[in-house]
Parts: C-alpha cells; structure tokens; sequence
C-alpha cells in the first residue's frame, strides 16, 4: 500500500494565511492541471474540497523530485547519480518520489482550488490524501471559511496629531545613540573586563561534546553575562591566538541534561578590542565626513526629527485604525488566531537567528517555555487576526487589487532602501505575500488619508 504524508509547509501556506493572499487575482496553475471534483459545506462554518492534481503537473513533480534526489540513490551496474528515473523507480519502489512531488504540487494545487471557488479560508486547512499513483493524485482540503465581517465607520475619522518636537532630552539621547553607533575600537594584546573577545570554544561533559557547545569566531563581550557564570572570568587575561581550558559548572535551572554538571571548555582567542565613545568634536566630526562639530550635531537632530514626525504620524494612525477595530463585528476564528500566532513566532525566531541567537536560547535567558511564549503572544495574534480581517474587508468593499507591477516596484524599492539584490527579498518574501501586505497597506491607506487631524 502507497502510504504519503501530505507535510503542511505553515511558512508558504498557513501561517501566512495564503488563501487569502490572492482573492480577486489570477491564480495559474498550468492549464488544466488541477481540478476541483467535490465541494461539500460541513458543520462550524467549514467547507472540504476535494482536489485533483492531474497527470502532466503530477510527471513534472515527479521529474523534478527525480532530478533533486537522484543522488542519494544507487543502483547496481549505474554510477551515482546517472541512473534513469524508470531504473530507481524499479531499484526502490514506483512511489519512491511521490512524497517530494506531493510537496511541490499541493500548496498551488490548494491555491487555485480555494482561488477558482472564490473561498476564503481561515486558517491551515486538514489534508489528507484520498488515492495516488502514476496519473495524479486526488487529496481532500477541511478548512474553516473566513468569518462575515461588519465594519462601522472607516473614512472620514478624526483622532490627534501629536506634536514632533525635540525635548534637550530627545537631544541628548540621539547624540548617545549615534555615538553608539559609531564606537572607536581599539585593539588590545590582553583580555579585560569590558573588552570583546572572538574566541573559538568546544565544550564537553566528562569528555563527551554537547549540543550547543562548540562555535568559532564567537565575539564575546567579557562582563555581559551571556556565559555560565565563571566562564567570562576565566576568559578574562587571556591574549591573542592563546589557548586555556575554562571549567564552569551549569546552574540548576539549565536544561535537564546539563543542569548541574561540570563542563570544561577549550577555548582558542582571536581578536581582543575594547571598544570606547568617541568624543563628539571637530577632529571627530571631519573623520565621519561632516565640517564640524556643529554640523554633526545639526545632522543628528535633524534625523532625530524627522523620526519624531514618523512617530507622531504612526500614532495618527494607528489611532485611526484602532477606531476601526474598535467598530467592527466579527468572530475571530481560533484557527486563524493559531496562524496568526505560528507567523509572530515564525518572525521572532528568524530575527533570533539573524543575531546569532536561537528560539530555544531565548526561552532559556527569559525563564519560558514554548508554551508560555505562545500563550504571551496570543492577544497581538488576536489583534493581528483582528487588523487582518478589517483591512481585508475595506479592500473588499474599496475594490483594492494589488497588480503585478504594483509587487515589483516595491520589490525594487525594497532592494535599493536595503542594498539587497531583488531576487534575494523574493526569497524571502514571495510575491504572493508580497501582493497581501500591499493590499492591507492600500486599505489602511484608505482610512488614514481620509482622516481628520485634530
């Protein structure tokens, strides 16, 4: 029996909510590579397609997974990757491809579905495959429909526009911060307190390396606090390119299979560089490119304004916004507020791991569990769902469609405001997500350029 698991990709189609992404919009499939054969309404508001992926985008699924895969199998009498895709099917079995080819098909199989249907739906729909082989594959979708929406009054709202003034406070503190930013290193030939260390490390347990205990070109501040208590101590006098054993004992509240045992860490420094604020005068200011001091500073609170302005206009509207929230009915599902809340996450741990940091490291600094975080961050995912659901209707009831040339100028905005090439942020934000944030944007814009300032 051909057993497929059909695995949910929550990244390109639930959490990101991509039925909804595209309503009003072309969906291309391939001709007639898919089909709809069965649409029945259940019980809670759900309905269940049942959808066919039809022979020619079902072979080319299989080709593909044939061309990705075809190294990792090998056949007698073949050199390693030169086997016909016929001959691994033999060696192995016909469905050998089938769970990768499954993957590939079913998320746009599933968009042009709910798409030719004209269906929104909630959330992550329950799949489950009905039959497969060499002609398709037929698979059935239970989602829960997107809820009615009630909107009050969205145009023509009134709320503050609070003042952008700069306080000597506000003054004080963007000079702090640009001198920050713009620390003067200076390299050290001995490790102290207070100094940035980049040191290669490899932990163990009565000789046994862990998970999580090894790292090269580490910087590490000495007096952070980011190490096992002893640790950083220990590090401290330690001079470039030497190496040292560290001995430290995990605390009590680690993880359960490390908590209160010994380590030893071997460790290897690199560069040592104490980093100190500049002082912000003339010689200082020429060296960022500016005549004087004078200028710097002019500069600065300049820029320290204008984000002033940006916030006082942010408040206006989310002022605005908040009055429309505040004046719709509607019955949040659980299912999309568990979207909602797998995005918000998704988010945080890709900015954890863009700081060298992990999900799991962050729970451990904050005292949390998994659990925890998610029950924390379900009121925004609510007020998330919430946001969603409004913008989705204005844009419903203003006729707002999102064209292709719409996504690309932004693609191209986006690419040079981050110095980023275009195909790189279509990587991580496909067009498709692209085309959604843009069309909440337009209706938001709808109800804060029609707003009055008080």
């Amino acid at each position: 029996m051909i057993y497929v698991t059909v695995f949910l990709q929550l990244e390109t189609v639930a959490a990101a909510g991509l039925f909804r992404y595209n309503r009003g919009q072309d969906h291309k499939f391939g001709g007639a590579s898919m089909t709809v054969l069965n649409k029945e309404m259940k019980e809670n508001n759900r309905v269940e397609l049942t959808i066919r992926v039809e022979k020619p985008e079902w072979q080319k699924a299989l080709d593909d997974a044939y061309q990705a895969n075809r190294d990792l199998y090998p056949v007698d009498g073949c050199a390693p990757g030169k086997a016909t895709r016929r001959a691994l099917e033999q060696a192995y079995a016909p469905d050998v491809f089938y769970q990768e080819a499954v993957n590939e098909t079913f998320p746009r199989a599933l968009v042009e579905a709910f798409g030719q249907e004209e269906i929104l739906v909630a959330g992550a729909p329950e799949l489950r495959i009905v039959d497969i082989g060499p002609e398709g594959f037929t698979f059935a979708a239970l989602a829960e429909l997107y809820p009615e929406v009630k909107l009050g009054k969205y145009k023509g709202l009134a709320a503050p526009m609070p003042q952008a003034e700069l306080s000597n406070d506000d003054v004080d503190k963007a000079e702090s911060e640009w001198l920050q930013a713009h620390l003067v290193e200076e390299e050290r030939d001995r490790a102290a307190m207070g100094d940035e260390v980049t040191l290669d490390f490899d932990g163990s347990v009565d000789g046994v390396p862990f998970d999580g205990g090894k790292a090269e070109n580490y910087p590490l501040l000495l007096g952070s606090g980011m190490f096992i208590d002893g640790f950083e101590e220990q590090v401290a006098g330690i001079r470039p390119e030497e190496e040292r054993e560290i001995h430290v004992t995990f605390p009590q509240q680690y993880t359960p299979e490390l908590a209160g045992k010994a380590a030893v860490f071997r460790v290897k420094a690199h560069r040592i560089v104490r980093r100190s604020m500049p002082e912000l005068n003339d010689e200082f200011a020429r060296a960022q490119g500016f005549s004087d001091a004078a200028a710097l500073r002019q500069a600065i609170m300049s820029a320290a304004l204008q984000r002033k302005e940006a916030q006082a206009r942010d408040a206006y509207a989310d002022a605005l916004v908040r009055q429309v929230l505040d004046g719709m009915e509607v019955q949040v599902p659980d299912s999309m507020v568990e979207s909602q809340l797998t995005g918000l996450l998704q988010e945080l741990e890709s900015r954890l791991m863009s700081q060298g940091a992990s999900l799991s490291d962050y729970l451990q600094m904050a005292g949390m569990t998994e659990e925890d975080l998610r029950a924390h961050a379900r009121e925004n995912a609510l007020e998330s769902a919430r946001y969603e659901l409004a913008m989705t209707e204005i844009a419903r009831l203003e006729h707002i469609r999102v064209t292709d040339e719409d996504v690309e100028r932004r693609y191209q905005e986006m690419s040079r405001q981050f110095g980023v090439p275009v195909e790189h942020i279509r990587q991580q934000l496909p067009p498709m997500q692209l085309s959604h944030d843009l069309k909440l944007a337009y209706a938001r814009a709808v109800v804060v350029d029609s707003g009055v300032r008080l």
